[in-house]
């Protein structure tokens, strides 16, 4: 989809949006990435939605930013995420980290493999191991268009 045209660009924003979740494993963590990409700067700008409907319920929401670099074919993906200040400091409080290795570009072929980390009651959770894939949405929208 983008990987092609993303070396080519020297202006333009695009927006590609990614499932990052554990297969088979039944009320794990899910995590939802909506992003915009600016190609010149190699920036990275958008929101984290992670989810857990097990356990504890969790629904975490974060605004990212990062960057991303490419290897090959294959793109590398560094985001982190801040929280609001809290009442007693002015400071945002860093809550999520995200690094990801996307097969294939920015289509997110099989093999893509993600870690994330977030801040929960003041404890850090890191999630290793997760599969990336590009959102039902794109997935079905690339196939109609024949993108691939």
């Amino acid at each position: 989809m983008a990987s092609n045209l993303d070396r080519e660009q020297k202006s333009g924003l695009f927006i590609v949006s990614y499932n990052v979740f554990k297969p088979g494993l039944a009320g794990g963590y899910n995590l939802s990435l909506q992003l915009s990409v600016y190609p010149p700067a190699r920036q990275i700008s958008g929101r984290a939605t992670l989810t857990q409907a097990l356990q504890q319920p969790l629904v975490l929401q974060v605004p990212v930013r990062g960057h991303y670099e490419e290897k090959g074919g294959d793109i590398e993906l560094f985001l982190t995420g801040f929280g609001s200040p809290t009442p007693s400091s002015t400071l945002l409080i860093e809550e999520f980290h995200f690094d990801g290795a996307l097969k294939g570009g920015w289509q997110a072929e099989a093999g893509s493999k993600a870690r994330y980390a977030f801040l929960q009651n003041g404890h850090w959770h890191e999630v290793i191991g997760q599969e990336v894939q590009l959102s039902d949405e794109l997935r079905h929208s690339v196939k109609a268009l024949n993108l691939r």
